[in-house]
């Protein structure tokens, strides 16, 4: 036996205290890193953000529940955030010009028309604008 070990075999100090065996344990496991991790890298693909968004929220609530900072899962939720107003914001004005092209065509016909500065492409199953 050494002299810093009890009887038992715990580690003691200098002069003679035991070590509390926790001193010794790992770091706690974040039980929401692997999901904050997830999460953020969804949050890069504009069709995956609502996934990354979700995925993140929860990733952040697991850790917050275990006391424990989850920094990934906080920047999935921002970025995932951001990419789903862009996206709202970029289909707000796409989808009514879209619509408007096709009911255009829907009421000029097939073939080659030209309204104003516009120039509609129009087949039956497809339809091009050029300004």
């Amino acid at each position: 036996m050494t002299d810093t070990e009890h009887s038992h075999g715990d580690p003691t100090t200098p002069t003679g205290e035991a070590i509390p065996s926790q001193a010794f344990s790992a770091a706690p496991q974040n039980p929401g890193r692997v999901l904050g991790i997830v999460g953020f890298v969804l949050s890069f693909f504009f069709f995956l953000n609502i996934a990354g968004l979700v995925l993140s929220i929860i990733g952040l609530v697991k850790s917050r529940r275990a006391r424990l900072r989850n920094g990934l899962a906080v920047a999935g939720i921002i970025i995932a955030s951001v990419g789903i107003i862009i996206t709202i914001v970029v289909g707000g004005f796409t989808v009514p010009l879209l619509v408007d092209a096709g009911q255009t065509c829907t009421r000029l016909g097939t073939g080659v028309h030209h309204v104003g500065n516009a120039t509609y492409t129009c087949t039956p199953t497809s339809f091009r604008v050029t300004y």
